[in-house]
């Protein structure tokens, strides 16, 4: 073989050196990339945040006939990715259009709503309880009637516009809350209606939901005030409750406190 056949040595270094820069090159890109440093894929925004997504409810309570203004908000709020799919687990409790969107209570009982982020897959619910409307019972339609007086507060403040007050006996509501002023004096009144009272004559002095000695139990209808806050979509239970006596309760003197 000719001398110069072979690789001259300037030549060979050069060969040398450009193979091992090649190999540095490609083990720092190599490096970068498992550190997550370098991402190549420029579609992959939503898959290296930390994306999440939020309802503005979690238990929401409604009356039928009513909307829900389902609502979701994300974290980080720059993210474009708002476009959801709900789905309710009953469609005739709580009904999903799927053109426009719109959450409507159709029937009573609980229903959950599924919300899905299209772009994100994020995932969230919220349960739906649907009420019948509530309504004042008018005053013929039961022939006892139990009146109360009463100064309404929820959390310590006075109710507002979009807030309701009914008292039940059981789950039927029979009164519904009336704003007044007598004389000066700013109250809420409630009229409960009933069809029978518990006469006292017949049965023994007990406690409620007691046995007297000849065996049979003793049992007074209590009312119960619930307040059902339309902003929010809240309902809220107070914990004192009347017997069902059909007589006055409060006076202008002395309202009846009913705190929720």
């Amino acid at each position: 073989m000719r001398a110069q056949d072979f690789p001259r040595p300037r030549s060979l270094h050069r060969l040398l050196f450009s193979i091992y820069y090649l190999l540095f090159i490609i083990s720092s890109l190599v490096g970068l990339t498992s550190c997550d440093l370098l991402e190549f894929d420029v579609d992959s925004d939503l898959s290296k945040v930390a994306a999440e997504m939020s309802l503005n409810y979690d238990t929401a309570y409604v009356m039928r006939g009513d909307t829900l203004p389902l609502l979701p908000s994300f974290k980080p709020d720059t993210l474009n990715i708002r476009d959801i799919f709900v789905r309710s687990s009953d469609a005739d409790v709580v009904s999903v259009n799927l053109l426009t969107g719109r959450i409507e209570a159709v029937g009573t009982g609980w229903a959950r709503l599924y919300v899905e982020s299209v772009s994100a897959r994020l995932l969230d619910s919220c349960d739906v309880c649907v009420m019948e409307p509530w309504a004042a019972t008018a005053e013929l339609d039961y022939p006892y009637e139990t009146i109360i007086y009463a100064d309404i507060t929820v959390k310590g403040k006075p109710l507002t516009k979009d807030m309701t007050v009914g008292a039940f006996l059981g789950d039927e509501c029979r009164g519904v809350a009336e704003a007044l002023t007598f004389h000066g004096v700013s109250l809420m009144q409630l009229r409960v209606g009933s069809e029978d009272l518990t006469d006292d004559d017949s049965v023994p002095d007990l406690p409620d939901d007691e046995e007297d000695e000849g065996g049979y139990e003793v049992v007074r209808d209590q009312i119960v005030f619930r307040c059902y806050d339309r902003l929010y979509k809240q309902l809220y239970e107070c914990p004192a409750k009347v017997n069902f006596d059909g007589e006055t309760h409060g006076t202008l003197s002395n309202l009846y406190k009913i705190a929720f």
